[in-house]
């Protein structure tokens, strides 16, 4: 399907499309294969501590929120789409998660959640279909990055036959580091292209490139929100 902008110049309209027919009383969706695998990496499961706080940037359906919920982590879900995000709540309060899980509607050409100190900020397939400085808007979330904590961005490297975008020219993985314009605060912990096997919304299977890049802010490094 091609996304239809014409009406919504924040693609706000197009992801509530996408989302509309989302059932929070369904089978929830399961996190990331390549997000999970990386928190296991990083050691970020079970949480650094008891109030360990994330942020998740376009969370979509949520099933990484749910998942570093249930884990023991804080998180706030930002997303654009606010049918997504009453789904997830919903899907939160069912699963006993609801004091766990927060979510907030940003658009984040525009704005990111209120400062603060958070132990993981991560954006997991944060795409668009509009021209947006994506750059610019994860420099601001990853501020508010607690000392000692991890920003983590996960890109898709390769388009699945499934994929709403087909293309074949995705940032490799030291692109997509240097758009991030952390600085010296910050040290990087991973930054590569990883293969997998995926399963598709429908069935079938292909084999797809997640590009992935992880980094950990150094004790008084980098620019504060």
């Amino acid at each position: 399907m091609e996304p239809d902008t014409t009406r919504s110049p924040s693609g706000r309209g197009f992801w509530e499309q996408r989302y509309r027919d989302e059932d929070p009383s369904g089978p929830p969706p399961a996190p990331n294969p390549a997000f999970t695998a990386l928190a296991g990496e990083l050691s970020l499961v079970p949480p650094p501590s008891e109030g360990s706080r994330a942020l998740e940037l376009a969370c979509g359906r949520g099933g990484d929120a749910l998942w570093l919920a249930a884990a023991g982590w804080r998180v706030t879900a930002v997303d654009i789409a606010e049918h997504a995000l009453s789904a997830l709540a919903e899907r939160a309060r069912r699963a006993g998660l609801g004091d766990r899980l927060d979510v907030e509607r940003h658009d984040l050409a525009r704005s990111v959640p209120a400062p603060g100190s958070r132990d993981l900020v991560y954006a997991n397939y944060f795409h668009t279909v509009v021209d947006l400085d994506r750059g610019a808007a994860l420099r601001r979330a990853a501020r508010s990055v607690a000392d000692g904590g991890v920003f983590a961005v996960i890109d898709h490297g390769s388009s699945a036959p499934w994929s709403w975008e087909q293309r074949d020219d995705h940032p490799s993985a030291e692109d997509l580091w240097r758009s991030l314009g952390l600085g010296a605060g910050w040290t990087l912990l991973v930054c590569e292209g990883r293969s997998r096997l995926a399963r598709g919304p429908h069935g079938g299977t292909a084999t797809v490139v997640d590009t992935v890049v992880a980094a950990r802010r150094r004790a008084g490094g980098g620019e504060r929100a």
